[in-house]
């Protein structure tokens, strides 16, 4: 089984390194899945028969995971827009795992395995909310003869025309 530490700082108090835990809903998101992450690496070094793991460790291979999914994201992603596609499919993923040097064909048989530990599902959290984009001026609403399914109007400071003294325009000019 992982150590203690390891598994306590995957699965436990919500403290990082002694610090205290965000009220920022992002940070508390991406802790969550960062926890999530330890408790799927102790337990893939618990059923390859570790009995233990230093904390750095466990963390080294909790990073590695990371950025191995986050690259088959990218790449799946990548794959998707070559194909002029927004949202990636199995096969997109497939090609990215066989790209990375990943043999597809032991999957089912890995997932069907005996010993394999079941994780429980994270706590739901919701995903940060990005802040709306600042604008100017009112929107206009759209005119009967626009279909209501069609986008809002932008910002007027983008198409409504200001005017400007002839002043102003020779001062440019010089």
């Amino acid at each position: 089984m992982a150590d203690a530490a390891a598994t306590a700082g995957a699965a436990g108090s919500g403290t990082r390194s002694g610090s205290k835990q965000s009220t920022n809903p992002a940070d508390n998101y991406h802790l969550a899945r960062r926890r999530t992450l330890q408790v799927v690496v102790s337990s893939l070094l618990t059923e390859a028969g570790f009995e233990s793991a230093e904390k750095a460790s466990v963390e080294t291979l909790t990073e590695m995971l990371q950025s191995y999914i986050s690259e088959i994201g990218r790449s799946a992603k990548s794959y998707c827009e070559h194909t002029a596609r927004t949202q990636p499919t199995l096969s997109d993923i497939v090609v990215t795992l066989v790209e990375m040097g990943f043999n597809v064909d032991t999957l089912p048989a890995y997932a069907k395995r005996s010993q394999r530990m079941v994780i429980t599902a994270p706590p739901v959290t919701n995903q940060p909310v990005t802040p709306k984009a600042l604008t100017a001026g009112q929107n206009r609403p759209h005119p009967p003869h626009i279909p209501s399914h069609f986008p809002e109007f932008p910002d007027p400071h983008t198409y409504i025309k200001t005017p400007v003294s002839d002043k102003a325009v020779r001062l440019l000019m010089q």
